[in-house]
């Protein structure tokens, strides 16, 4: 027991002096989304119709892809609010942009694209078509992520006494991103256990190889690091209130992975005429994952969404919602709080909710 909370002690404190951010991969294609559902239904017979009947679903999904001539971004938010079986409230936001970098070894670049969102409280949605420049660039690090994975695996179970130099973590790191190149996973992980046979001068055993095969399937740890910031001019297709049609815009994305476990992402984009603090539209989202161990995943959003028309006060929404899951054998039991205000109201909503599941057979 002595000897496993010491290898993980081991692991962990190198994996804090290698900076994950610092793997550049030479191209990134990254996929995710993220669905989540809650429901409550409560009938009292003495009172007429249903007391409680209130759900809200969510939808996130982010497309990310960079080269060195190119790169795409396209990130998609949806809020459903019901009540019963009837939609009560609903926001949707979409951003997508292109991004051509005329010298590929440089980080400056032209973009091209569009910002659009729907709220079910105005008629009418908001598009709005942008172009400009801006600089900075995105890289997938899930390599080096895999590459620490599978240091902690090995440390853990004593095929390494020792973390690994960050040259050879660099080179597993390097080796995992080639993936297409082999046939297999099964040749991957030949490949990576050869490295590592080189670096501490024994052959690895078969059990350990098969670790190795287990971390390059582990889904739920791709990470990312990077970011941009761009500055330009738009053309508002349609707003939900009247307003001005020509428009700067001033946006900054940025994400972080400050070590294996963890993901941090931000997005701000305002969208203004020369009279900032006149009339605006302004939307911030940031979120925060960390998985604490094997079987629990914490995580923690916040968002910001603000429309202030000529001549009147500010119109929006903030919300922020923690979660906490955790995952016991058979059993899934989650734990989350959110909050959320309108911008006119003083006080925040607060949500409380707890949840548990349990696999019979």
């Amino acid at each position: 027991m002595f000897r496993k909370l010491l290898s993980v002690v081991i692991w962990v404190v190198p994996a804090f002096a290698v900076s994950i951010c610092q793997y550049q991969a030479p191209t990134t294609n990254f996929l995710r989304g993220d669905a989540s559902l809650n429901y409550q239904y409560f009938e009292d017979p003495a009172t007429l119709g249903p007391d409680i009947s209130t759900g809200k679903f969510t939808l996130a999904g982010e497309w990310l892809v960079d080269s060195p001539a190119r790169g795409i971004g396209l990130v998609f938010q949806g809020d459903f609010t019901f009540y019963g079986l009837a939609l009560t409230s609903a926001f949707t936001q979409l951003s997508g942009t292109f991004r051509e970098y005329p010298i590929p070894a440089l980080s400056y670049f032209v973009f091209g694209g569009v910002e659009g969102s729907v709220d079910t409280r105005y008629t009418r949605p908001l598009v709005e078509a942008r172009a400009g420049v801006g600089y900075g660039r995105f890289t997938d690090v899930t390599p080096l992520v895999r590459a620490l994975r599978i240091e902690e695996k090995l440390l853990q179970r004593g095929t390494l006494l020792a973390a690994l130099r960050e040259s050879t973590l660099l080179g597993l790191a390097q080796e995992i991103g080639r993936q297409q190149m082999y046939s297999s996973l099964s040749d991957l992980a030949a490949a990576l256990a050869k490295i590592l046979s080189a670096e501490i001068g024994v052959n690895l055993d078969p059990r350990s190889i098969l670790l190795i095969e287990e971390v390059l399937n582990e889904k739920g740890i791709e990470r990312y690091c990077g970011w941009t910031v761009q500055f330009g001019l738009g053309y508002v297709l349609s707003r939900p209130q009247p307003g001005s049609v020509l428009t700067f815009n001033l946006s900054l994305q940025a994400a972080v992975s400050p070590d294996p476990r963890a993901q941090i992402l931000f997005k701000s984009d305002l969208s203004a005429p020369y009279q900032v603090f006149e009339e605006y539209t302004l939307n911030l989202s940031a979120s925060y994952t960390y998985r604490l161990n094997e079987d629990t995943l914490f995580s923690a959003q916040y968002a910001l969404r603000q429309i202030k028309p000529r001549g009147q006060v500010p119109a929006g929404t903030q919300s922020a919602t923690f979660q906490l899951t955790f995952e016991l054998g058979g059993a899934t039991v989650s734990l989350q709080v959110g909050f959320s205000k309108l911008a006119e109201a003083r006080d925040w909503t607060q949500d409380l909710r707890i949840s548990a599941g349990w696999q019979l057979w």
